[in-house]
């Protein structure tokens, strides 16, 4: 699951591109950052794996003209763990949040018409 603004311009997809390079961590594969998720809103089975599977992650990655926030925690140490999983929804309320500090940064509006 994820939320995804499209139709953006040129423009936006740039000023959008600057503030996470400087608000996320890139990744190597281009077009996509990483939200490292803050303690205070991990999931139980998530605290209990910090050790060994944190820190935990959302990906967001952008493209020619939208933007993609996924709904899905990661971390870089496994690839299968029960700590993978859905955000919950006080996840997805602090990655919309952050969505909406990106684009307010970026001056660009989230709100499409048409």
């Amino acid at each position: 699951m994820q939320f995804t603004v499209d139709k953006l311009t040129k423009e936006e997809v740039r000023k959008l591109e600057e503030v996470l390079q400087r608000e996320t961590q890139p990744s190597a594969v281009g077009g996509l950052f990483w939200v490292e998720i803050p303690e205070r809103y991990l999931a139980p089975v998530q605290k209990a794996h910090r050790e060994s599977c944190g820190p935990h992650y959302f990906a967001i990655e952008i493209g020619e003209d939208f933007i993609s926030f996924e709904f899905l925690v990661r971390n870089f140490n496994r690839v299968r763990c029960d700590c993978i999983s859905p955000a919950t929804p006080e996840q997805k309320i602090f990655l919309l949040d952050l969505a909406k500090k990106l684009f307010a940064l970026a001056g660009v509006k989230m709100e499409r018409r048409g």
